[in-house]
């Protein structure tokens, strides 16, 4: 949690509030996350997720002025860096998922690529 103070900012033990939402209802509430999403009511976003949502979630927090930090899946071959092959696009160019992330500020990706 040390590492990732300097890099998100001050980690409460627990979130106040955590909503899990499914398209179906099964579980949690009923819908697309960015549906029941109201960025006006938290301090930072994080998410996880597929991307298509995730790039839903950054430009509404990105629109409320939140933070927002999201958690990428990547399939990891080596894990340490080497093979490149969880690369992801940022504003700063390639990173690597698995030793520059998995959490990445949802401002500095590039969802299109």
């Amino acid at each position: 949690a040390e590492e990732l103070s300097g890099l998100l900012g001050p980690i409460p033990a627990l979130a106040r509030e955590l909503f899990i939402a499914t398209e179906d209802g099964s579980a949690g509430r009923r819908g697309l996350v960015p549906g029941l999403l109201d960025p006006a009511r938290y301090a930072a976003i994080y998410a996880c997720g597929p991307p298509p949502m995730l790039r839903a979630v950054a430009a509404l927090a990105k629109q409320g002025g939140v933070p927002c930090f999201v958690s990428l899946e990547r399939h990891m071959a080596c894990g340490v860096g080497a093979c490149l092959g969880c690369t992801v696009q940022t504003r700063q160019g390639s990173r690597r998922c698995c030793a520059d992330g998995p959490i990445f500020n949802g401002e500095d990706l590039d969802f299109d690529e």
